[in-house]
């Protein structure tokens, strides 16, 4: 059986999108669609509940990698996107961020945000893997 995904859904689950001048309908919707290219609508291996939340944060995720200022990696509403910042001076203080070890380049893409880390720890919990070059993917994620 296939998720039902829907703006207003997507607005109740993530409050932070709720403003309908900022995320429009329109763009909200694109997004989703967008989403729905990484994890299917239909699985037999994951549940209903758990195949909406992960399009969900896919979502979420490319929102918020759209928001990014290339020139200071940082988001308009949501601070430094993981990963973006290495080190940083105030005053006499220097604090520096170790980079995320990933296995690949998707992982490291999707550490780029909370909402991916949150995506890819969803995925290894279940034990879902990813979907590359043209193999099946048995368990709706493309």
């Amino acid at each position: 059986m296939a998720v039902e995904v829907t703006v207003d859904g997507f607005r109740s689950s993530f409050k932070e999108f709720c403003n309908p001048v900022k995320y429009t309908d329109c763009l909200l919707t694109r997004f989703l669609t967008q989403a729905q290219a990484y994890i299917s609508t239909q699985s037999f291996y994951i549940s209903d509940s758990i195949r909406l939340l992960l399009i969900q944060l896919m979502a979420a995720h490319l929102i918020t990698l759209s928001e990014i200022d290339p020139q200071t990696g940082i988001v308009s509403s949501m601070g430094t996107v993981a990963g973006a910042e290495v080190s940083a001076t105030v005053g006499g203080v220097s604090v520096t961020k170790q980079s995320q070890i990933s296995k690949n380049a998707l992982e490291q893409w999707l550490q780029s945000t909370g909402y991916g880390q949150q995506y890819l720890a969803i995925l290894q919990a279940h034990n879902i893997g990813f979907y590359f070059r043209g193999n099946p993917a048995p368990w709706g994620i493309k």
